[in-house]
């Protein structure tokens, strides 16, 4: 991320089974623009649809998330962070 960190209300993609597991207080993995990402979500909130939505798509909204990036798999999976932005609102989907 370049030190840039998050902009408000940012979505992330996650797989299924991550997708699934986030609820307020847990923690998913996920990519963004070709940075991996640990999240400590905040609280989930009722996700409010956008016209612009994909109907075959599932979403979820969190406040207060922690976020940190890592420049490869490998950095992620030792955890290994280069970045950490703290209260973030995100959009996860897929």
């Amino acid at each position: 991320m370049n030190g840039e960190g998050f902009d408000h209300d940012q979505s992330i993609l996650l797989n299924k089974l991550e997708f699934e597991a986030a609820k307020t207080n847990e923690e998913v993995y996920g990519k963004y623009k070709g940075v991996y990402l640990y999240i400590k979500l905040g609280t989930e909130e009722e996700y409010k649809e956008n016209p612009k939505d994909d109907p075959k798509t599932e979403y979820k909204f969190f406040r207060g998330c922690t976020i940190e990036y890592s420049e490869t798999e490998e950095q992620a999976e030792q955890g290994i962070y280069q970045y950490k932005d703290t209260n973030v609102n995100i959009k996860l989907y897929w």
